[in-house]
């Protein structure tokens, strides 16, 4: 979500008057500072791949560099299988969108091994670089050993990739004693660099959940720390440049390389703050129906995604995985499906709920009621220890008084946020997670459900990641930080909004506990890392302790 001008100005106006007033604008969501084939999306055993043609061209024969200048990764992992991806890209901007590769398709070698040094080779196979999907490769690495480390590469020609290393899930109801993660979101390339993926690259992962805005689509700021081709996102080869202009930055390949990731997105990857087929005030339904297809291909083109590619503008990545019987995760789309914000204010998030009647609206949602009946399917039936949700905006209260801070986030969906915590309260056994990203700040907090004489039922924990890079508080009002301090919202334990950084997790089976990263700058690439905060929720028990 964006920090628009009116915004900036309506925060520094509150902070010169009064500390209340500057922290009701703490926490605007995430923000810019300028205005092969499976069954289903849950995951299988299968993963996509798309016609081929009948003769491939040779790399040798298309006089190119190395292709592999984006890197490599791996995701969406199975107990017996993960998804390998890399894209060919030797000119990763070239203004047709085809990453200097032309329109041949082009067959890859893959290889699968279990040591780093490629010594003992278990599987290999060639697949082929459609360039109807840009050149990206998803390839379904299956027959696999649960619970068990690989290293992979990939050859085109003369060239070998760099080399990465993924690991099978525990088998779905295998005891597993932990599990190591962290959560990631909004990572503008323009506002700094990423050292806070340098430092992760480094902490020996299991796995990375990424929460949204792994591109924002508008242009460069004059002044920014790192420039990125060309202006607004709206083509298929505008929005594959920007996420190839990502993807060479050395340290989120390392972060990629270094285990699999699981992905969904927020509203940047397409434009801010868009619901739906809603968008910017100029565009019609049809202007963004036909962004939204350009940016959804483009998004399944540069993630390892064990989905089909995108038909359109629809494209259903709302999906889940278990750790074993040590968590199961659901990973939410909270874009695609959901209601307009309400009283018309995805710029003006600050909303007097005295003047905005629709926002208590029954029929609002965020997640759709197809996704919202698929996961209260899943948290019902879950049998594991934790029950996470992976997802976008904030579900804890952010509300002053008649003051709802942020109408993007779960705020402006007090009905849907009702309708979820009050069934987890009567029908999940599993102890609630919430993983949560767009916010541009760090933060712990207890969910609870409300009845009406004021009395609360706390029903899980929620954890913020704050960004990678994206603008928090402090960098858009100097000194707005020392204003806003937990205890002006109930339920919240940890807040910080003026750091950048990510959530790491060590998750067994009688705790989960979370230490806030934070690198100690962003504008040089030499920053280094160090632990904030660690909060621990106990098993059986929703609430929080410091540690």
């Amino acid at each position: 979500m964006s920090f628009a001008q009116n915004r900036r100005e309506f925060l520094t106006s509150l902070i010169a008057t009064a500390a209340a007033g500057a922290s009701a604008t703490a926490l605007a969501g995430c923000s810019d500072t300028n205005s092969t084939t499976t069954t289903d999306a849950q995951g299988s055993s299968s993963a996509p791949q798309s016609t081929e043609s009948s003769t491939p061209a040779r790399l040798e024969d298309l006089s190119v560099e190395n292709p592999f200048l984006l890197g490599v990764a791996s995701g969406d992992p199975l107990s017996d299988s993960v998804i390998l991806w890399t894209r060919l890209a030797p000119e990763p901007t070239a203004p047709d969108g085809f990453g200097g590769m032309g329109a041949a398709d082009v067959p890859v070698v893959w290889e699968l091994a279990s040591d780093d040094s490629f010594s003992e080779i278990l599987q290999s196979g060639t697949t082929t670089a459609l360039a109807s999907l840009g050149h990206s490769v998803h390839v379904n690495a299956a027959k696999l050993d649960p619970a068990t480390w690989y290293s992979y590469r990939f050859r085109a020609g003369q060239y070998t990739s760099p080399a990465g290393r993924t690991r099978t899930l525990p088998e779905e109801d295998a005891a597993a004693d932990s599990l190591k993660l962290a959560i990631a979101s909004c990572q503008d390339y323009t506002e700094g660099y990423y050292g806070a993926y340098r430092a992760m690259a480094a902490d020996n992962l299991d796995l990375v959940l990424f929460l949204g805005d792994y591109i924002y689509e508008y242009p460069s700021a004059p002044d920014a720390i790192r420039q990125v081709p060309g202006g607004i996102c709206k083509t298929l080869a505008d929005y594959r440049n920007r996420y190839a202009t990502y993807k060479t930055d050395a340290d989120l390949q390392a972060a990629h390389a270094a285990c699999p990731w699981v992905t969904t997105w927020d509203d940047h990857e397409v434009e801010n703050n868009y619901a739906d087929l809603v968008g910017l005030k100029e565009e019609t339904e049809e202007d963004l129906r036909t962004r939204r297809a350009a940016a959804y291909q483009a998004y399944y083109e540069h993630q390892p995604l064990r989905l089909e590619p995108p038909q359109g503008a629809d494209f259903r990545i709302y999906r889940s995985f278990k750790f074993g019987a040590l968590a199961e995760f659901f990973m939410l789309d909270g874009r695609q499906y959901r209601s307009d914000q309400a009283c018309n204010a995805p710029q003006d998030a600050i909303v007097n709920t005295d003047s905005c009647e629709n926002i208590n609206d029954e029929s609002r949602t965020m997640l759709g009621e197809a996704q919202e009946t698929w996961l209260s399917d899943g948290l019902k039936a879950s049998e594991a220890t934790w029950a996470v949700l992976g997802q976008q905006t904030v579900m804890s209260s952010l509300v002053l008084g008649n003051i709802t801070l942020n109408v993007d986030q779960w705020d402006g969906y007090p009905a849907a946020r009702r309708r979820l915590l009050e069934f987890v309260d009567r029908e999940v056994d599993a102890n609630l997670v919430v993983l949560t990203g767009d916010i541009h700040s760090a933060g712990a907090g207890v969910l609870s459900t409300m009845a009406e004489d004021g009395s609360t039922t706390p029903v899980g924990v929620e954890f913020v990641g704050t960004s990678i890079t994206s603008g928090s508080l402090v960098d858009i009002v100097p000194g707005g930080a020392a204003l806003v301090t937990p205890d002006k919202f109930p339920g919240i334990e940890y807040l910080n909004v003026k750091d950048h950084g990510y959530c790491r997790c060590t998750v067994t089976p009688e705790s989960w506990t979370a230490e806030f990263v934070i690198v100690s700058g962003i504008k040089t690439p030499d920053a280094t890392a160090s632990v904030d905060a660690t909060l621990v929720a106990t098993a059986g028990t929703p609430s929080l302790s410091r540690a």
